[in-house]
């Protein structure tokens, strides 16, 4: 599972990367300081969850994941925040954001998220290969008669 981690404090976002990377099939594949940095790498890769704050420098994280909506709507995103407000939780939903976790994070709490998140995935997946091998099958089947 493919992550990326964006916040402007280098001690969390060093942190979230030496917690998550290589843990299982983990893989912190961006840590970035900024949201524009950000979108500008994520254009070239799709991770599979984003993990943000949402007070940045030039652009917030919210407007961060409306903009990467634009064009990926199937990564699962994550937002670790100093503030509760409820303004921020509610436009999170409104951007289908997986998980409004406020600071500090219980180290569990956030692993557990993770985790349910690649059982996600690997369902996801499993429905993928089932689909590809029953349109192997009737492609197979419609050649014979």
């Amino acid at each position: 599972m493919d992550i990326v981690i964006v916040d402007d404090e280098p001690k969390i976002r060093n942190g979230l990367s030496k917690l998550l990377d290589g843990r299982g099939n983990w893989h912190v594949t961006g840590t970035y300081a900024d949201a524009m940095d950000a979108l500008k790498n994520m254009a070239f890769c799709s991770p599979d969850v984003i993990i943000t704050d949402i007070k940045m420098p030039e652009i917030n994280g919210l407007d961060m994941i409306d903009r990467m909506r634009e064009t990926d709507q199937e990564a699962y995103i994550i937002i670790l925040s100093g503030y509760s407000d409820f303004g921020f939780a509610q436009r999170a939903i409104e951007l289908g954001v997986t998980r409004y976790l406020t600071k500090p994070t219980k180290r569990r709490e956030l692993l557990g998220v993770l985790e349910e998140i690649e059982g996600k995935l690997s369902e996801k997946q499993f429905g993928q290969v089932i689909r590809r091998k029953i349109e192997l099958f009737r492609n197979i089947f419609q050649a014979d008669f």
